[in-house]
């Protein structure tokens, strides 16, 4: 038989598809297993003419070449509809992200680098048959075929939402929480005094696409349609609105023509609110970039509500949440990267980086304070930093265009916080490393903070064109650096402050924290009106604190070795920490921290004035003697005592202070009333303070309650 008549003769082969995946196949074309699966277009029947062809080697792999190049077409454009399919009609800057392509040939993995693929398919069904859920997601969107391929929020909600069993199912809980949102005229106020007022703080949002995002919230509730609005960008808007509420000003209490005590009740609703709209969008299994805004916004406010330890462990869960949609590897838009359609747009690649340097920034500022640890290592770190660009300027279908590092924009603050917090972890690892360089790696990193100190205002030079409004955050962004600045030397130097009392080798770090706490109360006394604002930040009194109890244990060491001749010099002294009472009162009424700082000050104070001035005895030389044993010192007592109270919650004991405050309802206060109680019990009979008893009371005041070692 000719070889013409065999090849007519063959029986139907199995379509590719079918024969791909080892099934029966019915061998009509389409078949029914193509259909069914929805690959009808694909079926078709194993060319085998190939085999018989009399083409060269050289034309044979041109013909392959030129289908392997059709093959990737339609798998790139199939791509393309399959992330829009999920991606949904609705973009913004920060909608539910997926990984980034780090270059053209796709990759679940990124953690190995060019791995094979087979290690890649591997690890694929790993997350399929362990439940990692958005790595699952990640693989559909580059293997899947099927446009319908792929579960959505909205399924996941249905089943597996934890308040399913608390919610009525007749009822939309999404619409009573919109029902909460102040009126359209009010948002306005409350969102444009953010944006001009607080927004340079965090720097998390892009400006006009929340205001255009807002404006269509409204009118989706105006029309009945507030539940297709996205649940998480909902919960940012509730955030805007506490914080502006929290921290608001006179002028726009009058504009929107209510009280102060008005403002801090609707603050709290306006956070219960945006708690409302987490947990309801069920933010830690359905992954977006503005859950994580919410919850940076919310530590703000955590944090001015005495509530550090539930902001540390929201930190912990938005550190991974980011981690899984990929903010950790965004890398720089300069490196020339492919990136897959749900990252297409510039402005949501940009805020994605702001936000992943704002969980940094928590992160590090916050490690030393909790055992020295942080979870994000900057080995692992692969996202570029934000670019110095203005909100107006980042447009999508636009090329980034960064403005030069020397030049101000909206960005200067935060990039130059973010030197100073890379200082700050270098610190932390060396509190970590098992073989400290100690007093020379001090030297060496306080001359790295002066240099970076003395750089900082350049960066935020007055112009004759800046419009009020810049003026003013400039002058505040300047001062919350240098105040930055100067608590890291303060705290970098501290833990020899009280060496320095008596070993001249560490003088200087004597003189050095004493001349920063002087540098911080000096600049927030350059503008009372300015400070006042800055003071409403819980990281601003932190620094304001620190600086006061630095010059009161200088204070107290004057008085216990002070003559007469030294009496001016202690009440120079009085006179800068009552001046530093009178900053912090500014604020107390919508500070909880600034209420406890406020107490704790008064009522060391008012014992440091019952303390007998007396020369030091000579027991005071066995505590030169690093092993002897570090006695009592009845300061130490007191403040132990008056810590122990306040954490018991005692009862207020009716009293009045020298310095005169509004009556408190918190646990410091009580705190502060027990120290003055505490000096009649002859607690402060005995020895003078020591240095010893002042190293205690440095570590009781910055340790407890929120006061952590490591916060910056």
């Amino acid at each position: 038989m000719s070889e013409a008549a065999r090849t007519t003769a063959r029986p139907i082969q199995s379509c590719f598809q079918c024969r791909k995946r080892k099934i029966k196949c019915n061998r009509t074309y389409p078949c029914a297993p193509c259909v069914l699966r929805g690959e009808g277009g694909k079926c078709r029947e194993v060319d085998k003419n190939i085999a018989l062809s009399t083409k060269s080697t050289t034309e044979t792999l041109e013909d392959v070449l030129h289908r392997v190049a059709a093959l990737e077409s339609i798998v790139t454009e199939l791509s393309r509809k399959v992330a829009n399919g999920q991606e949904g009609s609705t973009a913004s800057s920060s909608s539910t992200a997926s990984q980034v392509n780090s270059d053209d040939k796709p990759r679940i993995r990124y953690a190995y680098g060019a791995t094979s693929t087979h290690e890649d398919v591997a690890m694929m069904l790993e997350d399929f048959a362990m439940g990692h859920r958005i790595n699952q997601t990640r693989a559909s969107i580059e293997y899947e075929t099927s446009l319908d391929a792929g579960p959505s929020s909205s399924t996941i909600k249905s089943h597996r939402h934890p308040l399913v069993l608390l919610v009525d199912q007749a009822t939309d809980p999404l619409e009573r929480i919109v029902s909460m949102l102040p009126d359209e005229r009010q948002s306005q106020a409350l969102a444009q005094f953010y944006f001009d007022q607080l927004e340079w703080y965090s720097k998390i949002l892009h400006a006009p696409m929340f205001m255009r995002d807002l404006a269509t919230l409204y009118t989706k509730r105006d029309s009945g349609d507030a539940q297709t609005m996205r649940a998480s960008f909902i919960g940012v808007a509730f955030m805007v609105f506490c914080l502006s509420f929290h921290l608001i000003d006179s002028n726009l209490c009058q504009e929107l023509g209510i009280e102060l005590q008005t403002a801090i009740d609707l603050s709290g609703a306006m956070y219960s609110a945006a708690q409302a709209c987490i947990h309801w969008d069920d933010y830690m299994a359905v992954h977006t970039v503005e859950n994580l805004q919410c919850i940076l916004l919310m530590a703000v406010y955590q944090q001015n509500c005495d509530e550090s330890d539930t902001h540390w462990a929201l930190m912990g869960s938005a550190i991974k949440i980011a981690q899984n949609l990929g903010l950790s590897r965004l890398g720089s838009e300069s490196d020339g990267r492919t990136f897959n359609d749900s990252w297409k747009s510039v402005v949501k690649r940009e805020i994605a980086r702001r936000v992943w340097w704002g969980l940094v920034i928590t992160d590090w500022s916050h490690a030393a304070s909790h055992n020295g640890t942080y979870a994000i290592h900057p080995s692992q770190n692969h996202t570029a930093l934000p670019a110095n660009i203005n909100d107006s300027d980042l447009v999508d279908g636009q090329p980034l265009r960064a403005r030069p590092p020397q030049e101000y924009t909206e960005m200067t603050f935060a990039l130059a916080r973010l030197r100073f917090v890379h200082l700050y972890r270098e610190i932390v690892d060396e509190m970590n490393s098992p073989v400290g360089t100690g007093y020379n790696f001090v030297v060496e990193m306080d001359s790295r903070i002066e240099e970076t100190l003395s750089e900082v205002p350049s960066f935020f030079v007055l112009n004759s064109t800046d419009t009020p409004r810049l003026s003013n955050v400039k002058s505040m962004e300047v001062t919350m650096c240098m105040i930055m600045g100067e608590t890291r030397r303060l705290r970098l130097h501290r833990p020899f402050l009280f060496r320095g009392y008596r070993d001249k080798k560490y003088t200087n770090s004597r003189h050095q924290c004493i001349e920063s706490a002087h540098n911080i109360l000096n600049h927030l006394k350059l503008d009372t009106g300015r400070s006042a604002v800055l003071l409403k930040l819980w990281i601003v009194m932190f620094y304001g604190f620190a600086a006061a109890v630095v010059l009161f244990i200088d204070l107290c060491h004057m008085r216990a070795v002070a003559d007469l001749e030294g009496e001016d010099d202690m009440e120079k002294q009085r006179g800068e920490l009552r001046k530093a009472l009178d900053l912090f009162k500014a604020t107390e009424q919508t500070s909880i921290v600034s209420r406890n700082a406020i107490a704790l000050l008064e009522g060391l104070l008012v014992a440091e004035l019952e303390l007998p001035i007396q020369t030091p005895s000579r027991k005071r030389t066995r505590y030169e003697d690093e092993d002897a044993p570090e006695p009592e010192g009845p300061f130490k007592r007191i403040v132990k005592r008056c810590l122990f109270e306040a954490s018991q919650n005692t009862a207020p004991i009716a009293s009045s202070s020298v310095y005169s405050s509004p009556p408190q309802t918190d646990i410091f206060a009580d705190g502060a009333h027990s120290l003055w109680n505490l000096r009649d019990e002859g607690l402060f009979t005995g020895p003078a303070i020591d240095d010893t008893s002042m190293v205690d009371l440095a570590g009781l005041l910055y340790n407890d309650y929120g006061w952590g070692e490591g916060t910056f």
